[in-house]
């Protein structure tokens, strides 16, 4: 696979994007730092909001957002710098917590539903819904970000279940001659 692109041919691909960089942010004055950083984001939780700059934000509570870099163009400094001590916030290192899987294709929600109890089908989980859930009994956070009119979902959980989420997911793809794709 080459970086121009993470959309794969394929009906049901994964991809660990967990080297890639991601952070999350938490306090009161989000609203001021947010328009420090010039990002719109809405205040509707549990939606993300895609960025000028290829950033992901995804509004996880009133007071709790999660930033993705672009996969196709990381740039660390986007989302990791400027959280000054004038803002009533704080970082939350994601990269170290969490791990960050892409899966890609039409059978992902087919996929999910032998995992997770959301309907992540395409008309009822629209794209950038976010979803604090539970898939294969461990807590996660799915993000649906399309990508080049590519059906993809970001999932992301506690990085000490990595071994334990990528098998399943792998059992779980199986049934739907689905594969995993370098990046």
């Amino acid at each position: 696979m080459h970086r121009s692109s993470m959309a794969t041919d394929s009906a049901l691909s994964l991809i660990d994007l967990s080297a890639l960089p991601r952070a999350g942010i938490k306090g009161k004055d989000l609203s001021p730092w947010i328009d420090a950083k010039g990002y719109e984001i809405g205040i509707t939780a549990n939606r993300a909001y895609p960025q000028h700059d290829g950033v992901l934000v995804a509004r996880l509570s009133p007071a709790e957002l999660m930033l993705f870099s672009n996969p196709l163009d990381p740039a660390p400094g986007a989302i990791t710098n400027s959280f000054a001590q004038t803002y009533k916030c704080y970082a939350v290192r994601r990269q170290d917590s969490h791990y960050w899987f892409a899966l890609t294709g039409a059978c992902s929600p087919a996929m999910f539903a032998k995992l997770c109890g959301v309907d992540l089908s395409p008309d009822n989980f629209t794209d950038h819904a976010v979803a604090q859930t539970s898939v294969a009994r461990a807590s996660a956070v799915i993000v649906r970000h399309d990508l080049n009119g590519t059906l993809c979902y970001y999932l992301l959980g506690d990085s000490s279940t990595i071994r334990y989420m990528w098998t399943c997911l792998i059992d779980a793809m199986n049934e739907f001659d689905g594969q995993v794709v370098a990046f």
